[in-house]
Formats: C-alpha cells, sequence, structure tokens
C-alpha cells in the first residue's frame, strides 16, 4: 500500500502508483554517474531517460478476481492480523522477512518459513493467466539539472501509462500533497479499483561503484518512500526489506557510508540489516565495495492493498549502459578549465584504435554537451574537465577489451581510476596509457591530470627468490612539478556563512569569528593570486545570517571586501536554511571551479523558511503545546489535536519558535539545503558548545571529514580555519623527513629477519630518487617494541647537514626492502580463515583491492609542505599515512581419487583420513582435518584445499573391508613453498587408493562319473555333461563366454570321470547354486541318464581367510528321471548311469531280425492305444446315457 508523504489511514493503495515508484526507483539508479552518468546510450532521437540510462523496466497488471488463487502472497489486505498478507496498521513498519536474502534464477521467493514458492509469476518471469505483463520504455523519471539526481514524486506528477507508447506520460497534479488517503500513483488509472491497485512493477540496472562510494563528491545513495511491497537487491542479494502492507515507508542505501536506514522499525519479522556488508553475511554471500567494480541493482515492487498511494525515488547511483565505455576528464591543481585534452580509445587484444561518434557530456549535471561527435585524425577524443565521452558501438560485449591514451601528458602527474598511467614518450610525444580494462566489469574510466600536490604511497610487487613467496615493499614520497617554493593555490570559490545571531555577541565569539575570517582572506586573497588569469583565482563571497539572511559580498578578490562585508551588529535568530540557501545560490561562481562554504554558527537553529505542517494543542487561554510525538494527521487528530501549518509559530517567511526546534522542522530544512549544494565542499564550524546539531549537520550533510571543526575559542577557530585553509590549497614542494613502515604479524623481513631491537639495516633497505640509487643521506634501523612490534624507520638528512629532503614533483624517493609472507599467515589461512584485509587502492596490481593480509600494521611519512605566505616561508611537520598493500599466501592441494578393481558390488562409500608430519620428520603423522568421505556420486574423488606447505602428506583408508587388498601411490608426498609458488602446478599432490577385489578358487570341485550298464564301452563313447548356474552364479573361467557350461566323459577318461574347471569367486559371505544334468546322445538302444544334481558352493571366512567349497550335493532327479531327494557325497563325482538294451534280450522266438522285432512291437504298441481310445469313448457314451 501506498501513501502520500507520511501515512496513510487504510490499507488502500494504487498498483500503478507502486509500480511508477518502483520505475522510478530503478530507472534512477541506473541513470546517474559519477563523474560520469548513463545519459544517453547513442543519445538518439526519441530515447527515453531510462532507456539513455540502459534501464529495464517491467510493469505487470493483475486480475484482482484471480491473482490470489493458489498462491501464498495475497493482495487486498486478506488473512489474520499480523500475517504478511495483512495490512500492517496506522503508523506502522513494514513486514520483513517474507521473501529470502537471495533471488532465486533472477526473481524473489518467499521465504522458506513461507513455502518458498518463486515469485517470478508476478514479475513476468513465468505464465499466470492472471497477470499481464508489460515493457515500458520509461518516461518515468525526471533528471534534475542541478544536483544531477534522478527522481519522481507521485505528490506534483502524475503518472500515466500509455499502453500504445509504452511510455509513462507525467503531468502536473496538486490534489496529492500530503495526502494519506488518495491514491497519487495510479498508472492504470484512477477510475475504478482494477486500475487503481493490485500492480507490480521490477526494474534492473548495472551500475559501478565509484572511488569511496561519492558521487560528484556527494553520497552516492538510493532513497525511497512508498508502499507497499519493496525489495532492493543488489547482486542478488536483498539489502532493502520494505515489505508488506503498509502505509508509506521509507528506506535509504548509503553507498558511501555503507549504512542502510529506514524511516520506522519494521512491525513484524526479524530487524533488517543496517549496512549493506550485513546484507551480504546475512545471505551468505561477501560484499564488495572494490571502486569502479561493476554490480547489479534488481528492484521489485507490488502494490497490494486499496488505499492512499504516493511514491518517492531519489537517487544518484552511476549506471553502467551495456555496450557503452565512457571517458571522463577531470584535472587538480592549476589548470586551465578551459584546457581541451586529447584521447584515443584502444579496442580488443590487438588495441585497435577507435574511429567513429561519441557523445560528450557534462560530468556534474548528466547533461549533453554534445551527441554524435565524430574522432578527429587518428581517432581523438577531446574533453576538457568535467566532461565525459560516452563511446558506444554494437560491436562491444562484457568481454571488450580496451585501454585510454592520454596524449601530450608531459607534466601532469595522471591516473585513471585511482591507479596511475604508464607515461611514455617525451615532449609532444608525450602520452599516457591504462592498463587493459574490461567493458563488463569497468565500463567507466575516470582519468585525473594533477599538476600539484605532492604524493606519498606505499605498494606492493612480487619478486622472485627464496621460496618464491617473497614480495618488495616500496613507501614512496614525491613533491610537485613548480620550480620554486611558492604556494600555488587551486582556483576556489569560497563563501563564507557567518551567523550574525544575537548570542554571536557573547564570550567574543563574532570578535574572533571576525579575525578568523579576515586572516583567511589575507593568505588567500593575496596581489599574487589578483594577478592571475581569472580561471586560476581564489575568490570569496559573505553571506550573513541571522532570523534571515543576505549576502553582504558577492565573489571578489579583494581582502578590504571581505573585511567590510563580515563587519556588523550581531543581533535576531539563527536561520542555517535561509544561509545555506544563500551560499547555495551565489552567482558568480565559475564553471569547473570549486566551490567551498564555510558555514560557522554558535547555536542551533531557531527558524527556517520552508513550512511544515504539525501536531499541536490549544489551551483555554490561547496558547499552545507542541507535540511532535504525533507524525501523522491520524495519530494528532485520534488524540484530538490540531493537526496545522507551522505549529510552531512564525510569520513573514521565517517560521519557528525563535528559541528551540521541538519538532526538528528547523535542523530538517537546514539538512535539505545543505544536501542541494551539489559537489560544494562544506566546512562546519562550531564557534560554542551550545550548537551541539553541528556535529549532526556536518555527519549528515557529508561534510568535509564528516565532522564540525572546533572553533569554540580564539586558539581553536584560527586552528579551524588554518585546516580549511590547508585543504584548500596545495603546495609546490615537500620536504620529507622519514619514513616509517611498522610490520603486521602477518609478514617477516627476509633479508634482517635475525635484526635485533636497535640494529642498523642501511645495507638492507634501497633508496632511489626516480631511477637514481642513493647511496648517502639516509640511516635505517631496525626497531621492536615490547609488544614485539617491528618497525623500520629510514631517517633522511640534507647534504647541508639539515634534517630532511625536499622532494618536487619530479623527484620520487622510494623506500624499498624484501619482505614475505610470516608463518603466522600460511598457518592462519590454511586453518580455512578468509583473508582479514582488502589492499588499499593504489598499492599495485597484486594487492589494491585484493584480498590479503596487511604488511603494515602502521606506516607514515613525516614531512612538511613548504609554503611561502606573503613572503614568509613556513614548514610546519605533520605526518601523512600510507596505504595498506596486502601481501598472499599459496597454499597446497591434493586429488585423493579412489579406484576399485574387481568385479562385484562394492561400498556405496568409504572414509579416508589425509594425514602430514613434517618434512623429515621421524614422529608419527597427525590426521589434518576430519575424515573425508568418497562415494560414486562424486566419481570417487575429492580435492583437499589449504594445504600447509613444509609437511610431508600421505592418505590412509580407514574403512574397514577385509573383502579388498588396499594399496596406495602418491602417498609420502613432500609439499614445499618452493611447490606452491613455483611449480606449474601450483603445489597439487595426487594421492590414489586402489582397493582390488579379493577372490578365491573352487578347484576341480564340481565333477561328474559315468557309469555304462548292458555293454562294454566303445571307443567311440562319450557322453556331455552340463553346469548350469543360478542367478547368475561365477562359472569356471573355460565357460566364460558359454552358458550353461559343459564337460565331456569319454572311453578313456580316467574312472571314467570329468571336473569342471576351477570356479573363481569374490571374497565375500556368499552361497551359489548350480545343476548338474546329462545330455541326450545318439547312441542307439542306450537309455541315457535323466538324472539331475543340485550343487550349492559357500563361500565364507574360516579362520581370517576366505575359502570356496561345496557344502551340498542333492540328487533331485534319478537316471528314469523320477523325483527323488538324496543326499550325496560332496567329494566324490556325482553318477550318471546309462543302460544299454541288446535286441537279443527281447521275449520274442523264431528267426525274425532286430528290425522285424522292432516292428512287431511298434505294431503291437499302437493297436494298443487304438484300444484305449475306443474304451474312453465308450465309457463316455455310457454316461451321456
Amino acid at each position: 500500500m501506498r501513501h502520500a508523504r507520511i501515512q496513510q489511514a487504510k490499507p488502500e493503495r494504487s498498483f500503478a502508483e507502486r509500480i511508477v515508484a518502483v520505475i522510478v526507483a530503478i530507472a534512477m539508479l541506473g541513470g546517474m554517474g559519477y563523474a560520469t552518468t548513463s545519459a544517453a546510450m547513442a543519445d538518439g532521437a526519441g530515447q527515453t531517460l531510462e532507456q539513455q540510462a540502459g534501464i529495464s523496466l517491467g510493469l505487470h497488471d493483475y486480475d484482482r478476481s484471480a491473482i490470489n488463487k493458489n498462491h501464498a502472497l495475497q493482495f487486498m489486505s486478506v488473512g489474520d492480523p499480523g500475517t504478511y498478507n495483512r495490512y500492517v496498521g496506522n503508523g506502522n513498519g513494514a513486514y520483513t522477512g517474507i521473501v529470502k536474502t537471495t533471488l532465486a534464477k533472477g526473481y524473489p521467493a518467499m521465504a522458506a518459513d513461507k513455502g518458498s514458492e518463486s515469485l517470478a509469476y508476478l514479475f513476468g518471469g513465468t505464465d499466470d493467466k492472471a497477470v499481464t505483463n508489460y515493457e515500458p520504455t520509461g518516461g518515468l523519471l525526471t533528471l534534475d539539472k542541478e544536483d544531477g539526481y534522478y527522481g519522481f514524486n507521485a505528490d506534483s506528477q502524475y503518472a500515466a501509462y500509455d499502453k500504445t507508447s509504452k511510455k509513462f506520460n507525467l503531468s502536473p497534479q496538486n490534489y496529492c500533497a500530503n495526502q494519506t488517503d488518495t491514491p497519487c500513483f495510479t498508472p492504470f488509472g484512477n477510475d475504478t479499483k482494477d486500475n487503481k491497485y493490485s500492480f507490480g512493477m521490477n526494474l534492473g540496472a548495472d551500475f559501478y561503484m565509484p572511488k569511496d562510494g561519492k558521487v560528484n563528491n556527494q553520497d552516492m545513495v538510493f532513497d525511497f518512500t512508498g508502499d507497499d511491497d519493496v525489495w532492493v537487491f543488489i547482486d542478488g542479494v536483498l539489502v532493502l526489506d520494505l515489505g508488506g502492507i503498509h502505509q508509506a515507508l521509507g528506506g535509504k542505501i548509503n553507498f558511501a557510508t555503507g549504512k542502510i536506514t529506514y524511516d520506522k522499525t519494521q512491525r513484524y519479522g526479524n530487524p533488517p540489516a543496517t549496512t549493506i556488508t550485513q546484507a551480504f553475511t546475512n545471505a551468505g554471500e561477501t560484499w564488495d565495495s572494490t571502486a569502479y567494480k561493476t554490480h547489479h541493482l534488481s528492484f521489485f515492487y507490488l502494490e497490494r492493498g486499496d488505499g492512499g498511494s504516493n511514491c518517492k525515488i531519489s537517487f544518484n547511483l552511476p549506471v553502467k549502459p551495456s555496450k557503452a565505455i565512457d571517458i571522463e576528464k577531470e584535472t587538480l591543481g592549476t589548470i586551465d578549465a578551459d584546457k581541451q585534452f586529447q584521447f584515443q580509445l584502444l579496442v580488443g587484444n590487438s588495441s585497435t584504435l577507435y574511429r567513429g561518434k561519441y557523445s560528450v557530456y557534462n560530468a556534474y549535471t548528466n547533461q549533453v554537451v554534445q551527441s554524435d561527435k565524430s574522432t578527429g585524425d587518428n581517432g581523438v577524443i577531446t574533453l576538457a574537465k568535467g566532461q565525459f565521452a560516452r563511446v558506444q558501438s554494437d560491436t562491444f560485449t562484457d568481454d571488450t577489451t580496451y585501454k585510454v591514451r592520454e596524449l601530450n601528458s608531459s607534466g601532469y602527474t595522471v591516473s585513471a581510476n585511482g591507479s596511475p598511467m604508464t607515461q611514455q614518450g617525451s615532449g609532444n610525444n608525450a602520452y599516457a596509457e591504462t592498463g587493459s580494462f574490461t567493458v563488463g566489469t569497468t565500463g567507466h574510466v575516470t582519468i585525473v591530470n594533477s599538476n600539484v600536490k605532492p604524493s606519498n604511497n606505499k605498494s606492493i610487487v612480487k619478486t622472485d627468490g627464496g621460496d618464491g613467496d617473497e614480495y618488495t615493499l616500496h613507501l614512496t614520497a614525491s613533491g610537485d612539478s613548480t620550480s620554486s617554493t611558492v604556494t600555488t593555490t587551486t582556483p576556489a570559490d569560497i563563501v563564507l556563512v557567518m551567523d550574525k545571531s544575537g548570542s554571536m555577541d557573547k564570550d567574543d565569539r563574532d570578535t574572533n569569528a571576525q579575525n578568523a575570517a579576515n586572516a583567511l582572506a589575507k593568505k588567500l586573497l593575496t596581489d599574487k593570486n589578483s594577478k592571475l588569469p581569472f580561471d586560476q583565482q581564489v575568490q570569496m563571497a559573505v553571506v550573513t545570517f541571522s532570523t534571515e539572511a543576505a549576502i553582504e559580498q558577492n565573489f571578489t578578490t579583494n581582502v578590504s571586501d571581505i573585511n567590510n562585508a563580515v563587519r556588523g551588529d550581531p543581533d535576531g535568530g539563527t536561520n542555517w536554511e535561509d544561509a545555506l540557501k544563500q551560499a547555495n545560490d551565489m552567482q558568480g561562481g565559475r564553471r569547473g571551479v570549486k566551490k567551498h562554504i564555510i558555514f560557522l554558527s554558535d547555536g542551533n537553529p531557531t527558524y527556517r523558511t520552508t513550512s511544515y505542517s504539525g501536531c499541536y494543542s490549544t489551551s483555554w487561554w490561547g496558547e499552545r503545546t507542541a507535540h511532535p510525538e504525533y507524525t501523522t494527521p491520524e495519530s494528532c487528530r485520534a488524540q484530538r489535536y490540531t493537526w496545522g501549518e507551522n505549529p510552531d509559530g512564525g510569520s513573514d517567511g521565517a517560521y519557528g519558535a525563535g528559541s528551540s526546534d521541538d519538532y526538528g522542522f528547523n535542523y530538517a530544512a537546514a539538512l535539505a539545503e545543505a544536501n542541494r549544494r551539489g559537489d560544494a565542499a562544506l566546512y562546519v564550524v562550531k564557534t560554542s558548545t551550545e550548537a551541539n546539531k553541528m556535529a549532526d549537520l556536518a555527519s549528515e550533510a557529508n561534510a568535509v571529514n564528516g565532522e564540525e571543526f572546533d572553533g569554540t575559542n580564539a586558539e581553536n577557530l584560527t586552528n579551524a580555519f588554518d585546516q580549511i585553509y590547508s585543504s584548500i590549497t596545495s603546495s609546490a614542494k615537500i620536504k620529507v623527513f622519514s619514513i616509517t613502515d611498522t610490520l603486521s604479524q602477518w609478514v617477516d623481513p627476509v633479508e634482517f629477519s635475525n635484526a635485533t631491537n636497535g640494529a642498523d639495516i642501511t645495507q638492507y633497505v634501497t633508496v632511489k630518487n626516480g631511477s637514481t640509487k642513493l647511496t648517502s643521506g639516509y640511516t635505517a634501523t631496525y626497531s621492536v617494541d615490547s609488544s614485539d612490534n617491528r618497525t623500520v624507520t629510514v631517517t633522511f638528512n640534507g647534504t647541508d647537514g639539515t634534517d630532511g629532503i625536499v622532494a618536487e614533483k619530479t623527484d620520487v624517493i622510494d623506500v624499498s626492502f624484501k619482505v614475505k609472507p610470516s608463518d603466522d599467515a600460511y598457518v592462519n589461512h590454511a586453518s580455512g580463515n578468509a583473508y582479514p584485509n582488502t589492499g588499499d587502492a593504489n598499492t599495485g596490481d597484486v594487492s589494491a583491492g585484493k584480498p590479503g593480509y596487511y604488511s603494515n600494521a602502521d606506516a607514515k611519512l613525516n614531512y612538511c609542505v613548504l609554503t611561502e605566505v606573503n613572503g614568509a616561508t613556513s614548514c610546519e611537520k605533520t605526518e601523512a599515512e600510507y596505504p595498506h598493500p596486502v601481501v598472499r599466501v599459496n597454499l597446497g592441494k591434493i586429488n585423493i581419487t579412489k579406484q576399485w578393481k574387481g568385479s562385484g558390488e562394492h561400498a556405496d562409500s568409504v572414509t579416508v583420513q589425509l594425514q602430514r608430519k613434517a618434512i623429515g620428520a621421524t614422529t608419527d603423522a597427525e590426521n589434518v582435518g576430519n575424515p573425508i568421505t568418497l562415494n560414486a556420486a562424486h566419481k570417487w574423488t575429492t580435492t583437499v584445499d589449504n594445504l600447509l606447505p613444509g609437511y610431508t602428506y600421505s592418505v590412509v583408508e580407514t574403512s574397514d573391508d577385509d573383502r579388498y587388498d588396499v594399496s596406495y601411490a602418491g602417498n609420502d608426498a613432500d609439499l614445499t613453498k618452493k611447490m606452491v609458488w613455483s611449480s606449474a602446478d601450483k603445489g597439487t599432490l595426487n594421492a590414489t587408493i586402489t582397493n582390488t577385489r579379493k577372490t578365491v578358487s573352487l578347484s576341480n570341485a564340481i565333477s561328474v562319473k559315468k557309469n555304462l550298464t548292458g555293454r562294454d564301452w566303445k571307443d567311440s563313447d562319450q557322453f556331455d555333461f552340463t553346469l548350469e548356474a543360478e542367478d547368475n552364479a561365477p562359472l569356471p573361467a573355460s565357460c566364460k563366454d558359454q552358458q550353461p557350461c559343459t564337460v565331456t566323459v569319454k572311453h578313456d577318461s580316467t574312472e571314467h570321470s570329468a571336473a569342471f574347471s576351477d570356479i573363481t569367486y569374490n571374497a565375500d559371505g556368499a552361497t551359489y547354486t548350480y545343476y548338474v544334468t546329462e545330455n541326450s546322445g545318439s547312441i542307439s538302444a542306450l537309455h541315457y541318464s535323466q538324472a539331475k544334481y543340485k550343487v550349492v558352493v559357500t563361500v565364507a571366512k574360516n579362520a581370517g581367510v576366505w575359502t570356496a567349497s561345496v557344502t551340498s550335493v542333492t540328487k533331485m532327479l534319478d537316471d528314469n528321471g523320477q523325483k527323488v531327494s538324496e543326499s550325496q557325497s560332496v567329494s566324490t563325482p556325482v553318477a550318471f548311469t546309462n543302460h544299454y538294451i541288446a535286441v537279443s534280450a527281447l521275449p520274442l522266438t523264431g528267426g525274425m531280425t532286430d528290425r522285424q522285432w522292432l516292428f512287431v512291437g511298434g505294431v503291437v504298441g499302437g493297436l494298443a492305444v487304438l484300444l484305449i481310445g475306443a474304451a474312453g469313448v465308450w465309457n463316455g457314451k455310457k454316461r451321456l446315457v
């Protein structure tokens, strides 16, 4: 359910409104850039803002009569109170935990305790008859040309979706402002409930993380207010959870601070994550905030209620349009704001120069400066400071690689996305070139040229030597390009905002403020400054304020103008909002020049200029009592109080009580105005401890350093303005006194690992100026404190005997020494711990943005900036922190494979144990981790990672199965550091466990014997016998390819016997059954035996040894084929008797031949059969009668 601004009384809200809100939110996410934005992909005619930003939208209309059928998520507020399908109630927060913390195939899914149903059907992922899906091309979002924010506000804009044009049409509306019951966001119309309610929207956009999460020097944020369900996922992880049917609720993701905030505590469900990191951790993932890394935002919105609705979205996320490369230009120092810089784009591995069209945009307002420009000769792209070029091509893919080259780069320090660019060539042929980028990973490159600021950096490179795990640390310090010690002031537009309220008359506050302001003006507005070109000057202006604010002095370079402007007698109240508004609206600022607002006050705001509504009660005698605890008209009126405009009083454009801010309206208005300043730097200076809201303003408005400057007395105020002065100016040279590096526990020095406290290690530390190695002028010492903190200190001594060494821009002082990961680092990582740190930016290719172990616990540059102000040179010592590089460790791994040899079934799984002992040790091996299970599902193999080098590894099988013989290959393998760092397989061991099935043999144990009666054996006699196996029992090897198996007994067979050959069995407790029969033969007058024997063989373990034996023999049929059951000896052959019937034995007389006798016998037999048949017929007839 959606709501106008604050809340609504009923669970009513327009479906269309919600969809618009979602579209707006996502579109905004895609549309804003960091120094670049998602302007037009090709800036083609007719493209919507969303299309230009590369934002995909989905709008979904639901059939209210059918959408609830067979689904867990229900519309129109149904179910019991307190359930996720029921309105949460007036003034309450969201219902969290309705959906899972990660997307399922690109769509939300109901939480496990709510059935896990995918919600893809609501957002076009699957077909559903109750859902009509649309794909808007855009039209919902607008772009603020002043601050570069994308936004939509249903209070003032009516968004109607045109199904024909597939776009939203925006028109003004004023009846929805601050309404709680009016559906203000209704994309499908506001005439019927079918049009007003029950709809959804989803949006997808890629964006990249700018450095420090800042966009145009402001926090990168995504801000949404509306109702009902809103779920925002980043890289598939739920980050913002505003689930449930509720009144308008607000949620904000701040990518600079990493915080997630809500305007109300959830009504149901567990508390949502309060940081992006926590959200990812809750989902079992890790948030990667690496600068310029591309991420994906998925926004899902549902209008499920039937009440008032609203939608407000504001964001400045820099989207990364598909098939686009953005090249942005920024400068630091005294570089002409109109200077034109030339670039070339080299695409693909062959570094082909891009030649074609590109469009130029204002990096601060996201507005098109010039579209469809053509590259110049040699593919030159031209940009000024604060512009970016967008290059698009259908040939670009996410995998397309590219480099950017800046021409004529001599005289500048050039960086790309925070990393130094390699300078090549010299003079007019000098150019700087980036490393290789990939469109899908880094589609935006910001190239910064600097000619003033000193720099110090710490980086690390991987080096050869030792076991292969050595690194070289480099700590550098560099000066500026100016040839003298004269301070070069960066062009700046500075607005002094001075409090002139009555309380400033106390404790010399106003006098101290005037003195500090005049001193700052004197430092900055020098004669030299006034003679500089207009675009290189420092300008100052003055705004004073009390109950109202006024511009006392517009931008000037004249010190006396500033001195006169800050005068004046304190009087009146404190109107922060009006003061900041005057500073924001100050005319005369220069394009491309940084604006600085110095805001000074001694008290909290007591007035404002913006009108607010709130709750109050009135006594019988007319006095008002504030009731800020009631924040909606409904809750206020429920107490029978009054809801009205500016309940804290005021008139004539200045509202407020004049002495307090019970409602917080004065501060809220000031904060809103402060956040409207664009990329201007804000310095918050308090001149009294009574101004306790200054700290909140500094933090919430993202002022410089995120905290107020303390100016509560004359000394503090002077120091505060000195700090501000240092922030605005930059110096030509630095003097380096010392560089210190306190090593972390995760690294050890390579060449002085045995050094003791106080040792001179100069011989092990290399110092260079550029490419020249220094042989004197410095000393390196090694110290170890009581906590075993180890520090390397390099102290410089000037050639003239003074402390320190002067470094100009062309000088790069480089201190280097070798380190390697400590044993602690190896052990920690091998224990399964993730790397605890991430390398800071600019710390080298092997470190920057990569996980690892910090090499230093602390590292500092002790130096001063040589400045000259009004002819006086100063050198005030200060310290600068070095960034933290990281080292990484390599660990080994072992591939363990299980092999089975032999036939028959084997175990479904086995367990093995990895063991180790120190290389060369004679002690017993120790177990590594828990037993490991190998099984067929994983192809009987596994890999164990994170093996600590320095050990001999073996694998033993722990399963107890004596049916197999176990053998090992690859055991007792040494794993060394050199192997994990240098070998081609990076320290991969391989171990194979082979289980060979044991077998037992039954040797000639099944045999047959042939008995012949009625005549003697003839030479031609032979008889065949068959051995038939039951249930595929093993057969003799000689019968491998035949089933059944046969043997033959011949006249000359020993004892007229024969045995079936050996049978081999797997070692396993089992019984096997066989049947032995004689095959019928063709010998005349011979009656072949029809006997059948059952032979049982048992495989068993006897006295620990597997054996096979015949355990029973049973005669099942006798020689005449009659059923019998006679147990036989298991040790003697089974006997088969054949009878020969001689013709002379037949009972006939006379001289008839055998043939004749046989004929007569046949005739007699035939007659007998006929008589038997006739008798049967006769008997049948008798029964019928």
